[in-house]
């Protein structure tokens, strides 16, 4: 077993900026994706009762365009991968429970 983990540390050499770059993408797509569906859910929330159901819902998706194409080039301007990982994950979950506290408060569940 011991001999399986060290070959396949010295196969793939996870200390290469290859992985650096792999990992940035993945955070890139996926959790500029996440950051971006909640940003919208939490704009389409806050905009519901003041401009109505359908138009809140679009300008939450329009404004999704920005925030995704703002957390893709975020993650590539930090300092190292993980910060970028932390933080796109920090971001989701606040804009998750700001979107859950404000349809408890509003009342609009719909």
């Amino acid at each position: 077993m011991e001999f399986l983990v060290s070959y396949f540390i010295n196969c793939f050499n996870f200390s290469s900026p290859r992985w650096a770059v792999f990992s940035r993408s993945l955070v890139a797509i996926f959790g500029g994706y996440a950051l971006a569906t909640s940003c919208s859910l939490f704009i389409s929330q806050l905009l519901l009762n003041s401009v109505g159901k359908y138009q809140a819902i679009h300008i939450g998706l329009l404004f999704s365009f920005l925030v995704y194409a703002c957390a893709a080039m975020w993650v590539f301007s930090v300092l190292n991968a993980t910060k970028a990982w932390i933080d796109i994950i920090k971001a989701n979950v606040f804009f998750a429970v700001a979107t859950w506290l404000l349809m408890q408060f509003t009342g609009a569940n719909s």
